[in-house]
């Protein structure tokens, strides 16, 4: 799996004081040593002097190193350097978490706007077309025990009861278009059905059905 990038970016004296650290705690500087002058490790770092005043400073806060006028740096301790890049990389990989939570928070916000836009879309386009079929058939599985079963249509009333009318039933796979005054349902059947809204409702308490169902 690919490490995910951080989008953490510390400063440039920062960056530098982490790397310089990170060569006394290698061995590459030992205590007692001088380190490059800080013109040198401006060029080397393509950055002020200033900029690496700054990260010299920060290393000598932490008794890294220490600073003498005219000497420059001089390396005092590789344990110092070894638990600031420690307590570094504990407090990095906190800043890099909060990071991420943030932006997948951002990320699911945005998803939510663009599905809000998709259902709002969805619901015109079902309006647009309820307008244009006001006959779209309605379906339903009667999969509930139900006195109505093996009955012929004609007994059942349904449009009478219900408002709807039935224009096909599938059995076991096969539809029954217009299936006529003897048409029958059995438990599994799929009835479609034209009518209102109050038809759809009333077909579902007919067939003793749940509304989500």
């Amino acid at each position: 799996m690919q490490k995910q990038s951080s989008t953490v970016k510390e400063s440039k004296y920062q960056q530098i004081a982490i790397e310089v650290a990170k060569r006394i705690a290698d061995g590459d500087y030992e205590a007692g040593e001088k380190l490059k002058s800080r013109s040198t490790l401006s060029a080397q770092f393509n950055v002020s002097p200033e900029t690496t005043r700054k990260a010299l400073n920060i290393l000598a806060d932490l008794k890294i190193v220490t600073l003498k006028h005219g000497s420059g740096a001089i390396v005092l301790s590789q344990e110092k350097a070894i638990e600031f890049l420690d307590k570094y990389e504990s407090t990095h990989s906190i800043a890099v978490i909060k990071e991420r939570i943030r932006k997948n928070i951002k990320d699911q916000q945005e998803q939510m706007e663009d599905l809000s836009l998709l259902v709002n879309e969805f619901l015109l386009q079902s309006q647009s077309i309820s307008r244009q079929y006001p006959l779209t058939p309605y379906e339903i599985i009667v999969s509930q025990d139900t006195e109505h079963f093996g009955k012929p249509l004609s007994e059942l009333n349904i449009w009478h009861l219900t408002g709807a009318t039935i224009i096909a039933i599938e059995h076991e796979g096969e539809f029954v278009l217009s299936p006529g005054p003897y048409g029958k349902i059995e438990k599994g059947d799929h009835v479609y059905f034209v009518g209102s809204n109050l038809a759809y409702s009333r077909m579902k308490t007919f067939f003793n059905l749940k509304m989500g169902l």
